[in-house]
């Protein structure tokens, strides 16, 4: 059964995670900013189950409210979590949910700052 990832958040974080995933694996990305998106991609694969949700969403005082409501849309067997966040937050996190939660510690950066 072929499933795919999904990557949330396709900003500085996400878009190349994104682009990694998808070298190996069905990808799509997810963003509340429709435009960075790829609608057609993402229609077409909408109802495939979700192996690995990955979140590139900026820490707030909201994440963990949203991370369960990004659960509850696309039903993953797994998270991965890419985002900077307080310590405790995957911890806090597992306990609310069945299913794995991983941390990745990502960083970003630009362009200017490898520069030489």
């Amino acid at each position: 059964m072929v499933k795919k990832n999904v990557v949330v958040g396709l900003g500085e974080i996400g878009r190349p995670i994104l682009k990694l995933i998808s070298s190996r694996s069905l990808a799509i990305g997810y963003d509340i900013k429709e435009k960075l998106m790829d609608k057609r991609k993402f229609g077409k694969y909408e109802k495939l189950k979700t192996s690995f949700l990955h979140i590139c969403i900026p820490f707030s005082k909201n994440f963990i409210k949203n991370v369960i409501s990004l659960v509850s849309k696309f039903d993953p067997e797994v998270i991965v979590i890419h985002s900077t966040v307080s310590p405790g937050t995957t911890n806090h996190l597992q306990a609310k949910l069945t299913i794995p939660v991983i941390y990745s510690a990502t960083r970003g950066f630009t362009r200017e700052c490898c520069m030489t």
